[in-house]
Protein backbone atom coordinates (compact mmCIF):
# COMPACT_ATOMS: atom_id res chain seq x y z
CA UNK A 1 0.00 0.00 0.00
CA UNK A 2 2.84 2.37 0.88
CA UNK A 3 4.47 1.68 -2.49
CA UNK A 4 1.26 2.62 -4.30
CA UNK A 5 0.89 5.77 -2.18
CA UNK A 6 4.47 6.85 -2.91
CA UNK A 7 3.99 6.20 -6.63
CA UNK A 8 0.80 8.27 -6.79
CA UNK A 9 2.30 11.15 -4.83
CA UNK A 10 5.87 11.26 -6.12
CA UNK A 11 5.76 9.77 -9.62
CA UNK A 12 2.29 10.45 -10.97
CA UNK A 13 -0.05 13.09 -9.54
CA UNK A 14 2.65 15.65 -8.73
CA UNK A 15 4.46 15.35 -12.08
CA UNK A 16 2.55 17.57 -14.53
CA UNK A 17 4.46 16.27 -17.57
CA UNK A 18 3.56 12.64 -16.84
CA UNK A 19 0.01 13.36 -15.70
CA UNK A 20 -0.89 15.55 -18.69
CA UNK A 21 0.85 13.14 -21.06
CA UNK A 22 -1.20 10.21 -19.77
CA UNK A 23 -4.43 12.21 -19.94
CA UNK A 24 -3.73 13.21 -23.54
CA UNK A 25 -2.87 9.61 -24.40
CA UNK A 26 -6.17 8.48 -22.82
CA UNK A 27 -8.03 11.15 -24.76
CA UNK A 28 -6.68 9.97 -28.09
CA UNK A 29 -7.38 6.33 -27.21
CA UNK A 30 -10.96 7.23 -26.32
CA UNK A 31 -11.24 8.97 -29.70
CA UNK A 32 -9.95 5.75 -31.31
CA UNK A 33 -7.05 7.53 -33.00
CA UNK A 34 -4.30 5.44 -34.58
CA UNK A 35 -1.35 4.30 -32.50
CA UNK A 36 0.99 6.58 -34.44
CA UNK A 37 -1.22 9.65 -33.90
CA UNK A 38 -1.60 8.84 -30.20
CA UNK A 39 2.16 8.46 -29.68
CA UNK A 40 3.02 11.61 -31.62
CA UNK A 41 0.36 13.67 -29.86
CA UNK A 42 1.28 12.44 -26.40
CA UNK A 43 5.00 13.04 -26.78
CA UNK A 44 4.49 16.44 -28.44
CA UNK A 45 2.28 17.58 -25.57
CA UNK A 46 4.73 16.29 -22.94
CA UNK A 47 7.60 18.12 -24.60
CA UNK A 48 5.42 21.24 -24.80
CA UNK A 49 4.47 21.25 -21.11
CA UNK A 50 8.11 20.57 -20.19
CA UNK A 51 9.08 23.67 -22.17
CA UNK A 52 6.42 25.70 -20.36
CA UNK A 53 7.72 24.54 -16.97
CA UNK A 54 11.35 25.09 -18.01
CA UNK A 55 10.63 28.59 -19.29
CA UNK A 56 8.78 29.48 -16.09
CA UNK A 57 11.59 28.14 -13.91
CA UNK A 58 14.12 30.11 -15.93
CA UNK A 59 12.25 33.34 -15.23
CA UNK A 60 12.53 32.64 -11.52
CA UNK A 61 16.17 31.58 -11.56
CA UNK A 62 17.11 34.72 -13.51
CA UNK A 63 15.39 37.25 -11.26
CA UNK A 64 15.34 35.74 -7.76
CA UNK A 65 19.03 36.60 -7.13
CA UNK A 66 18.40 40.17 -8.30
CA UNK A 67 15.42 40.63 -5.99
CA UNK A 68 17.37 39.16 -3.06
CA UNK A 69 20.37 41.41 -3.72
CA UNK A 70 18.25 44.57 -3.92
CA UNK A 71 16.42 43.66 -0.70
CA UNK A 72 19.75 43.17 1.05
CA UNK A 73 21.20 46.40 -0.35
CA UNK A 74 18.24 48.51 0.78
CA UNK A 75 18.47 47.07 4.28
CA UNK A 76 14.74 46.32 4.46
CA UNK A 77 14.13 43.12 6.39
CA UNK A 78 10.85 41.27 6.67
CA UNK A 79 8.78 38.38 5.40
CA UNK A 80 9.13 37.32 1.76
CA UNK A 81 6.13 37.20 -0.56
CA UNK A 82 6.94 34.14 -2.65
CA UNK A 83 5.39 30.71 -3.21
CA UNK A 84 8.69 29.05 -2.30
CA UNK A 85 8.72 30.99 0.98
CA UNK A 86 5.24 29.66 1.72
CA UNK A 87 6.40 26.09 1.08
CA UNK A 88 9.43 26.54 3.30
CA UNK A 89 7.39 28.09 6.12
CA UNK A 90 4.66 25.46 6.11
CA UNK A 91 7.14 22.59 5.89
CA UNK A 92 9.11 23.95 8.82
CA UNK A 93 5.94 24.62 10.82
CA UNK A 94 4.56 21.12 10.22
CA UNK A 95 7.80 19.46 11.28
CA UNK A 96 7.22 15.74 11.89
CA UNK A 97 3.65 16.11 10.57
CA UNK A 98 4.87 17.08 7.10
CA UNK A 99 4.26 13.56 5.78
CA UNK A 100 0.51 14.05 6.29
CA UNK A 101 0.59 16.50 3.38
CA UNK A 102 0.50 13.59 0.93
CA UNK A 103 -2.78 12.28 2.31
CA UNK A 104 -4.31 15.76 2.14
CA UNK A 105 -3.20 16.08 -1.47
CA UNK A 106 -4.73 12.75 -2.49
CA UNK A 107 -8.02 13.55 -0.76
CA UNK A 108 -8.08 16.95 -2.48
CA UNK A 109 -7.47 15.41 -5.89
CA UNK A 110 -10.20 12.84 -5.26
CA UNK A 111 -12.66 15.55 -4.20
CA UNK A 112 -11.77 17.56 -7.31
CA UNK A 113 -12.39 14.60 -9.62
CA UNK A 114 -15.69 13.73 -7.95
CA UNK A 115 -16.95 17.30 -8.16
CA UNK A 116 -16.12 17.49 -11.86
CA UNK A 117 -17.58 14.04 -12.54
CA UNK A 118 -20.84 15.19 -10.94
CA UNK A 119 -20.56 18.55 -12.67
CA UNK A 120 -24.19 18.41 -13.71
CA UNK A 121 -25.01 19.09 -10.07
CA UNK A 122 -21.88 20.83 -8.74
CA UNK A 123 -21.24 22.99 -11.84
CA UNK A 124 -17.50 22.30 -11.41
CA UNK A 125 -15.40 21.86 -14.57
CA UNK A 126 -11.70 22.32 -13.83
CA UNK A 127 -9.43 19.33 -13.14
CA UNK A 128 -6.36 20.64 -11.28
CA UNK A 129 -3.26 19.25 -12.99
CA UNK A 130 -0.43 21.46 -11.68
CA UNK A 131 1.04 19.04 -9.16
CA UNK A 132 3.86 21.26 -7.90
CA UNK A 133 1.38 24.00 -6.96
CA UNK A 134 -1.03 21.39 -5.60
CA UNK A 135 1.43 19.99 -3.08
CA UNK A 136 2.21 23.54 -1.91
CA UNK A 137 -1.52 24.10 -1.36
CA UNK A 138 -1.91 20.83 0.54
CA UNK A 139 0.94 21.44 2.96
CA UNK A 140 0.21 25.13 3.52
CA UNK A 141 -3.51 24.70 4.14
CA UNK A 142 -2.81 21.69 6.37
CA UNK A 143 -0.71 23.93 8.61
CA UNK A 144 -3.39 26.66 8.59
CA UNK A 145 -6.01 24.11 9.67
CA UNK A 146 -3.83 22.69 12.45
CA UNK A 147 -2.76 26.14 13.69
CA UNK A 148 -6.20 27.76 13.67
CA UNK A 149 -8.69 24.95 14.33
CA UNK A 150 -6.51 22.93 16.71
CA UNK A 151 -8.18 19.63 15.72
CA UNK A 152 -6.57 16.18 15.76
CA UNK A 153 -4.32 15.17 12.89
CA UNK A 154 -6.77 12.85 11.13
CA UNK A 155 -9.53 15.44 11.10
CA UNK A 156 -7.03 18.11 10.01
CA UNK A 157 -6.03 16.00 6.99
CA UNK A 158 -9.66 15.40 5.99
CA UNK A 159 -10.66 19.06 6.40
CA UNK A 160 -7.60 20.15 4.40
CA UNK A 161 -8.34 17.71 1.59
CA UNK A 162 -11.96 18.85 1.32
CA UNK A 163 -11.11 22.57 1.46
CA UNK A 164 -8.33 22.31 -1.14
CA UNK A 165 -10.35 20.02 -3.41
CA UNK A 166 -13.34 22.37 -3.38
CA UNK A 167 -11.03 25.33 -3.99
CA UNK A 168 -9.43 23.59 -6.98
CA UNK A 169 -12.82 22.68 -8.42
CA UNK A 170 -14.43 26.11 -8.26
CA UNK A 171 -11.45 28.44 -8.66
CA UNK A 172 -10.40 26.70 -11.87
CA UNK A 173 -14.01 26.75 -13.09
CA UNK A 174 -14.27 30.48 -12.42
CA UNK A 175 -11.26 31.05 -14.68
CA UNK A 176 -12.60 28.96 -17.60
CA UNK A 177 -14.42 31.83 -19.30
CA UNK A 178 -11.61 34.38 -19.24
CA UNK A 179 -9.03 31.74 -20.25
CA UNK A 180 -11.16 30.81 -23.28
CA UNK A 181 -11.46 34.49 -24.19
CA UNK A 182 -7.74 35.17 -23.86
CA UNK A 183 -6.62 32.04 -25.71
CA UNK A 184 -9.30 32.01 -28.39
CA UNK A 185 -10.81 28.77 -27.10
CA UNK A 186 -7.61 26.77 -26.51
CA UNK A 187 -9.57 24.48 -24.20
CA UNK A 188 -7.76 24.87 -20.87
CA UNK A 189 -8.12 26.83 -17.66
CA UNK A 190 -5.56 27.82 -15.03
CA UNK A 191 -4.72 25.69 -12.00
CA UNK A 192 -2.17 27.63 -9.97
CA UNK A 193 -2.33 30.37 -7.30
CA UNK A 194 -4.30 33.20 -8.93
CA UNK A 195 -7.24 31.76 -10.86
CA UNK A 196 -9.77 33.66 -8.71
CA UNK A 197 -7.69 36.76 -9.40
CA UNK A 198 -7.88 36.16 -13.15
CA UNK A 199 -11.66 35.89 -12.89
CA UNK A 200 -11.85 39.03 -10.74
CA UNK A 201 -9.75 41.19 -13.06
CA UNK A 202 -11.55 39.71 -16.04
CA UNK A 203 -14.73 41.20 -14.58
CA UNK A 204 -13.42 44.70 -13.81
CA UNK A 205 -10.72 45.39 -16.45
CA UNK A 206 -13.16 46.85 -18.97
CA UNK A 207 -13.86 49.69 -16.52
CA UNK A 208 -10.37 51.10 -16.93
CA UNK A 209 -9.77 51.19 -20.66
CA UNK A 210 -10.72 50.05 -24.13
CA UNK A 211 -9.77 46.63 -25.45
CA UNK A 212 -9.07 48.20 -28.85
CA UNK A 213 -5.92 49.72 -27.31
CA UNK A 214 -4.31 46.29 -27.38
CA UNK A 215 -0.68 46.21 -26.21
CA UNK A 216 0.07 43.67 -28.95
CA UNK A 217 -1.30 45.91 -31.73
CA UNK A 218 0.65 49.01 -30.82
CA UNK A 219 2.36 50.17 -34.03
CA UNK A 220 5.19 52.66 -33.63
CA UNK A 221 6.74 54.78 -36.41
CA UNK A 222 10.35 55.19 -37.50
CA UNK A 223 13.08 53.63 -35.42
CA UNK A 224 10.48 52.94 -32.71
CA UNK A 225 9.10 50.26 -35.01
CA UNK A 226 11.62 47.87 -33.45
CA UNK A 227 9.13 47.63 -30.58
CA UNK A 228 6.56 46.15 -32.94
CA UNK A 229 8.51 42.90 -32.57
CA UNK A 230 7.51 41.14 -29.35
CA UNK A 231 10.93 39.59 -28.75
CA UNK A 232 12.76 42.90 -29.22
CA UNK A 233 10.18 44.89 -27.22
CA UNK A 234 10.39 42.45 -24.29
CA UNK A 235 14.18 42.55 -24.32
CA UNK A 236 14.49 46.35 -24.40
CA UNK A 237 11.77 46.90 -21.78
CA UNK A 238 13.53 44.47 -19.45
CA UNK A 239 16.88 46.27 -19.96
CA UNK A 240 15.25 49.49 -18.81
CA UNK A 241 13.28 47.89 -15.98
CA UNK A 242 16.12 45.76 -14.61
CA UNK A 243 18.51 48.71 -14.85
CA UNK A 244 16.18 50.89 -12.79
CA UNK A 245 15.41 48.10 -10.31
CA UNK A 246 19.10 47.41 -9.65
CA UNK A 247 20.07 51.06 -9.10
CA UNK A 248 20.33 50.61 -5.29
CA UNK A 249 23.12 48.09 -5.88
CA UNK A 250 25.42 50.52 -7.69
CA UNK A 251 27.86 49.39 -10.37
CA UNK A 252 30.01 47.45 -7.91
CA UNK A 253 26.98 45.64 -6.52
CA UNK A 254 25.73 44.68 -9.98
CA UNK A 255 29.18 43.36 -10.92
CA UNK A 256 29.30 41.35 -7.69
CA UNK A 257 25.91 39.86 -8.59
CA UNK A 258 27.28 39.14 -12.07
CA UNK A 259 30.20 37.19 -10.64
CA UNK A 260 32.76 39.82 -11.51
CA UNK A 261 31.81 40.38 -15.15
CA UNK A 262 30.87 43.76 -16.63
CA UNK A 263 27.65 45.30 -15.28
CA UNK A 264 26.69 46.38 -18.79
CA UNK A 265 27.11 42.88 -20.19
CA UNK A 266 25.17 41.40 -17.26
CA UNK A 267 22.19 43.70 -17.79
CA UNK A 268 22.18 42.95 -21.52
CA UNK A 269 22.25 39.23 -20.79
CA UNK A 270 19.31 39.50 -18.37
CA UNK A 271 17.13 41.19 -21.01
CA UNK A 272 18.11 38.69 -23.70
CA UNK A 273 17.58 35.73 -21.35
CA UNK A 274 14.11 37.03 -20.45
CA UNK A 275 13.17 37.24 -24.14
CA UNK A 276 14.57 33.77 -24.80
CA UNK A 277 12.51 32.33 -21.95
CA UNK A 278 9.39 33.95 -23.43
CA UNK A 279 10.12 32.33 -26.81
CA UNK A 280 10.53 28.94 -25.10
CA UNK A 281 7.20 29.44 -23.32
CA UNK A 282 5.48 30.46 -26.56
CA UNK A 283 6.76 27.40 -28.42
CA UNK A 284 5.86 25.06 -25.58
CA UNK A 285 2.35 26.45 -25.21
CA UNK A 286 1.69 26.08 -28.94
CA UNK A 287 2.80 22.44 -28.88
CA UNK A 288 0.83 21.61 -25.74
CA UNK A 289 -2.38 23.45 -26.62
CA UNK A 290 -2.66 21.88 -30.06
CA UNK A 291 -2.67 18.37 -28.57
CA UNK A 292 -4.56 19.25 -25.38
CA UNK A 293 -7.48 20.79 -27.25
CA UNK A 294 -7.78 17.90 -29.67
CA UNK A 295 -7.24 14.96 -27.31
CA UNK A 296 -9.37 16.21 -24.42
CA UNK A 297 -12.40 15.98 -26.67
CA UNK A 298 -12.18 12.21 -26.20
CA UNK A 299 -12.34 12.52 -22.39
CA UNK A 300 -15.17 15.07 -22.60
CA UNK A 301 -17.18 12.90 -24.98
CA UNK A 302 -16.65 9.52 -23.32
CA UNK A 303 -15.99 10.11 -19.61
CA UNK A 304 -16.58 13.59 -18.13
CA UNK A 305 -18.58 15.87 -20.46
CA UNK A 306 -17.76 19.13 -18.69
CA UNK A 307 -14.12 18.52 -17.75
CA UNK A 308 -11.57 21.23 -18.55
CA UNK A 309 -7.85 20.69 -17.82
CA UNK A 310 -6.43 23.25 -15.37
CA UNK A 311 -2.74 23.79 -16.04
CA UNK A 312 0.18 26.06 -15.08
CA UNK A 313 -0.57 29.79 -15.33
CA UNK A 314 2.54 30.29 -17.46
CA UNK A 315 0.52 28.88 -20.37
CA UNK A 316 -1.35 32.21 -20.60
CA UNK A 317 1.72 34.42 -20.99
CA UNK A 318 2.56 33.81 -24.66
CA UNK A 319 -0.95 34.78 -25.78
CA UNK A 320 -0.05 38.42 -25.09
CA UNK A 321 3.69 38.71 -24.33
CA UNK A 322 3.82 42.53 -24.33
CA UNK A 323 0.92 42.65 -21.88
CA UNK A 324 2.60 40.03 -19.69
CA UNK A 325 5.79 42.10 -19.47
CA UNK A 326 3.87 45.31 -18.72
CA UNK A 327 1.78 43.44 -16.14
CA UNK A 328 4.94 42.33 -14.37
CA UNK A 329 6.32 45.88 -14.33
CA UNK A 330 3.16 47.59 -13.05
CA UNK A 331 2.50 44.88 -10.46
CA UNK A 332 6.01 45.68 -9.20
CA UNK A 333 5.11 49.39 -9.13
CA UNK A 334 1.99 48.65 -7.06
CA UNK A 335 4.02 46.49 -4.69
CA UNK A 336 6.69 49.16 -4.21
CA UNK A 337 4.00 51.77 -3.48
CA UNK A 338 2.47 49.44 -0.89
CA UNK A 339 5.81 48.78 0.79
CA UNK A 340 6.34 52.55 0.96
CA UNK A 341 2.99 52.89 2.75
CA UNK A 342 3.96 50.15 5.21
CA UNK A 343 7.20 51.98 5.98
CA UNK A 344 5.38 55.30 6.48
CA UNK A 345 2.84 53.82 8.91
CA UNK A 346 5.61 51.87 10.68
CA UNK A 347 3.90 48.53 10.14
CA UNK A 348 5.07 45.81 12.58
CA UNK A 349 5.03 43.38 9.65
CA UNK A 350 7.10 44.22 6.59
CA UNK A 351 6.90 42.17 3.40
CA UNK A 352 9.35 42.00 0.53
CA UNK A 353 8.37 40.95 -3.00
CA UNK A 354 9.67 37.77 -4.52
CA UNK A 355 9.81 37.40 -8.28
CA UNK A 356 7.10 34.74 -8.49
CA UNK A 357 4.07 36.81 -7.37
CA UNK A 358 5.28 39.82 -9.35
CA UNK A 359 5.59 37.94 -12.62
CA UNK A 360 3.29 34.92 -12.34
CA UNK A 361 0.40 37.01 -11.05
CA UNK A 362 1.31 40.34 -12.68
CA UNK A 363 1.98 38.80 -16.09
CA UNK A 364 -1.25 36.78 -16.42
CA UNK A 365 -3.38 39.60 -14.98
CA UNK A 366 -1.72 41.88 -17.53
CA UNK A 367 -2.77 39.46 -20.28
CA UNK A 368 -6.36 39.40 -18.99
CA UNK A 369 -6.54 43.18 -18.47
CA UNK A 370 -5.19 43.80 -21.97
CA UNK A 371 -7.84 41.53 -23.48
CA UNK A 372 -10.66 43.37 -21.74
CA UNK A 373 -9.38 46.96 -21.49
CA UNK A 374 -6.10 47.44 -23.33
CA UNK A 375 -2.99 49.21 -22.08
CA UNK A 376 -4.77 51.50 -19.59
CA UNK A 377 -6.39 48.50 -17.95
CA UNK A 378 -3.00 46.78 -17.65
CA UNK A 379 -1.57 49.76 -15.80
CA UNK A 380 -4.51 50.23 -13.43
CA UNK A 381 -5.26 46.57 -12.71
CA UNK A 382 -1.67 45.50 -12.16
CA UNK A 383 -0.89 48.37 -9.80
CA UNK A 384 -4.06 47.39 -7.91
CA UNK A 385 -2.89 43.77 -7.96
CA UNK A 386 0.41 44.75 -6.35
CA UNK A 387 -1.47 46.59 -3.58
CA UNK A 388 -3.88 43.68 -2.97
CA UNK A 389 -1.11 41.09 -2.87
CA UNK A 390 1.00 43.13 -0.45
CA UNK A 391 -1.68 43.97 2.11
CA UNK A 392 -3.30 40.55 1.66
CA UNK A 393 0.04 38.96 2.53
CA UNK A 394 0.15 41.01 5.74
CA UNK A 395 -3.27 39.54 6.61
CA UNK A 396 -2.12 36.00 5.78
CA UNK A 397 1.13 36.30 7.76
CA UNK A 398 -0.83 37.53 10.77
CA UNK A 399 -2.98 34.38 10.60
CA UNK A 400 -0.33 31.80 9.78
CA UNK A 401 0.56 31.44 13.49
CA UNK A 402 4.26 30.89 12.79
CA UNK A 403 6.13 34.21 13.26
CA UNK A 404 9.54 32.65 12.67
CA UNK A 405 8.57 31.57 9.15
CA UNK A 406 10.34 33.19 6.19
CA UNK A 407 7.16 34.35 4.45
CA UNK A 408 3.97 33.54 2.57
CA UNK A 409 2.89 33.13 -1.03
CA UNK A 410 2.00 36.71 -1.96
CA UNK A 411 -0.03 35.51 -4.95
CA UNK A 412 -3.61 36.73 -5.40
CA UNK A 413 -5.62 33.74 -4.15
CA UNK A 414 -3.33 33.27 -1.15
CA UNK A 415 -3.68 36.98 -0.35
CA UNK A 416 -7.48 37.05 -0.56
CA UNK A 417 -9.36 33.73 -0.68
CA UNK A 418 -7.21 31.77 1.74
CA UNK A 419 -6.75 34.50 4.37
CA UNK A 420 -10.55 34.86 4.36
CA UNK A 421 -11.01 31.10 4.86
CA UNK A 422 -8.29 31.08 7.52
CA UNK A 423 -9.93 33.98 9.34
CA UNK A 424 -13.17 31.98 9.53
CA UNK A 425 -11.25 28.94 10.81
CA UNK A 426 -9.59 31.16 13.39
CA UNK A 427 -12.96 32.37 14.66
CA UNK A 428 -14.32 28.81 14.74
CA UNK A 429 -11.19 27.60 16.54
CA UNK A 430 -11.71 30.14 19.30
CA UNK A 431 -15.24 28.83 19.84
CA UNK A 432 -14.16 25.18 20.09
CA UNK A 433 -13.46 23.77 23.55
Amino acid sequence: MRIIFDFLLNDFLTKPVILIGLLICAGYLLKRESAARTIVGTISAMVGIEMVIFGGNQFSSTFKPIVSAVSKATGIQGYIMDSYAMKATSQEALGDLFGLMGYSFLIAFGVNLLMVYFGKYTKAKGVFLTGNAGTAHAQSVLWLVIANLAVNNTLAVIITGILVGVYWSYSTTLAVGICDEVTGGAGFTVGHNQQVGLWFFGKISHLFGKKEQDAENLKLPGWLSIFNNNVVATCVIMWIFVGGFMMPLGISGIEELAGGSSWIVYMLEVGITFSMDMVILLTGVRMMCAELTESFKGIQEKVVPNAVPAIDVAALLPFSPNAATLGFIFCTVGTVISIGILILVKSPIMVLPGFVPLFFSGGPVGVVANKKGGIKAIITCCILLGVIQTFGSIWAIHLMQYPQGVGWSGMFDFSTVWPAITQIMNWIGKLLP
